[in-house]
């Protein structure tokens, strides 16, 4: 079996290494603004839900020295403004998130560049896009930092989804993840999933597994 020290790894290998490992990642195409009003926006895979009593979620966002405060700038809009939007991502917006990853100086609103469209949120400033199938509406928790490591704890508190991913019955609904056919990211740098392959394992009681038994 091969082992790994991660301290006597450098970061670029245990980046290689984790993000391999750790897959699919689903990606939080993100949309925040800055105290000048300017819109950022930036696809992160370090990115999950971690509970939803409240609804919290979790955003690894990295420092930046040549930023602002030394922060990407998603991460100082959230500082200062303490909201952000989540745009849940399928194939059908990749190209256009993936430009939103180009290093672009802090004055330049990626979402133009890619050519996507910006409607306004609910309850909070920055604005959603409206090509996403969903947006969650978070307001900022805490962030935690270790070492060169931040992350940012939102709580959602509003979320839109478009009227065809969603079912209705008599007193609940379905979400038809099948037709939004979300992608993550999987692999080396440049590489996604879709997430569209899927089984069924039915989960069991303590009771009904010792009946089986």
């Amino acid at each position: 079996m091969t082992e790994f020290d991660l301290d006597k790894l450098s970061p670029s290998k245990r980046y290689n290494l984790l993000i391999s490992l750790v897959v699919p990642r689903p990606i939080a195409f993100v949309t925040s603004i800055d105290t000048q009003g300017i819109v950022n926006a930036a696809p992160f895979s370090f990115f999950n839900l971690m509970g939803n009593d409240p609804p919290i979620v979790a955003l690894g966002v990295g420092k930046d020295e040549t930023r602002r405060n030394g922060l990407k700038d998603t991460g100082y809009n959230i500082q200062q403004t303490g909201e952000f939007v989540i745009n849940i991502v399928n194939e059908k917006i990749v190209n256009e998130v993936n430009t939103t990853s180009v290093d672009f100086p802090s004055d330049i609103d990626e979402t133009e560049i890619a050519g996507l469209t910006k409607i306004p949120s609910t309850k909070i400033r920055p604005p959603r896009i409206a090509e996403s199938v969903a947006n969650l509406e978070c307001r900022h928790v805490n962030t935690i930092e270790i070492r060169n490591t931040r992350i940012i704890l939102g709580e959602i508190i509003y979320i839109h989804l478009k009227d065809e991913f969603i079912e209705f019955n008599e007193n609940d609904f379905r979400i038809l993840v099948e037709l939004i056919r979300p992608i993550g990211r999987a692999h080396g740098r440049d590489f996604y999933t879709r997430t569209i392959d899927l089984f069924k394992v039915p989960r069991m009681s303590y009771k009904e597994w010792i009946d089986r038994r």
